[in-house]
């Protein structure tokens, strides 16, 4: 299904407003199901333990969003969310879960986000593969403040595996952990640590 959705998307990555019916579509007929699933729970529980233990507090920056699933882990006392999602069903369905972060949640590509202020870490989870990595990048060295952290998720295939050694590059730091479903056959690897900002 990933590898499918990756072909779909190349020939209008550039075009955000086709790319934002693509992913709603997507949203509304498979993933607002799948990943409200039990099946996902090992993974966003992985994340949310490595903001709380290493992170501690401060400000968390989830790209690909979906519904809020990462935030509804955190203890927003320490924490400040923001969320962003190109799918306008997920971001609205995220509003109404938790509406006293309805300000958080943001319709963009993270891409074109701007932020006045940077982020102690990004969450990139099961994302990576769907954008130009290069890009990505920049954004993480432009939003990510000093000694800040990324955490990407990536599901066990071939695009994953090959972006693996990409991603602990950028890591000065890097943790590694595989999160693992048997019973869906489902298999993720999660990377986190301080991520190298460019200083030029």
């Amino acid at each position: 299904m990933i590898a499918s959705e990756i072909e779909k998307i190349k020939p209008i990555y550039q075009d955000t407003n086709a790319l934002k019916d693509f992913w709603e579509n997507r949203y509304t007929e498979t993933y607002h199901d799948l990943l409200e699933s039990r099946n996902e729970i090992g993974r966003h529980g992985v994340i949310a333990e490595y903001i709380t233990k290493i992170i501690r507090k401060g400000t968390v920056l989830d790209i690909g969003c979906g519904t809020g699933i990462l935030a509804e882990l955190l203890d927003l006392d320490l924490f400040q969310y923001t969320g962003l999602d190109i799918a306008r069903e997920a971001i609205a369905l995220a509003r109404g879960k938790q509406p006293g972060l309805k300000n958080r949640f943001h319709n963009i590509r993270f891409e074109e986000y701007q932020s006045e202020k940077p982020f102690d870490v990004i969450v990139a989870n099961e994302i990576l593969y769907y954008v130009d990595a290069g890009i990505f990048f920049k954004q993480c060295n432009r939003l990510l403040a000093p000694r800040g952290h990324l955490i990407v998720s990536v599901f066990d295939f071939k695009k994953g595996k090959t972006l693996l050694p990409v991603i602990k590059a950028r890591l000065a730091t890097p943790f590694e952990i595989s999160v693992s479903n048997p019973e869906a056959d489902l298999k993720w690897e999660v990377i986190a640590g301080e991520f190298k900002i460019d200083i030029r």
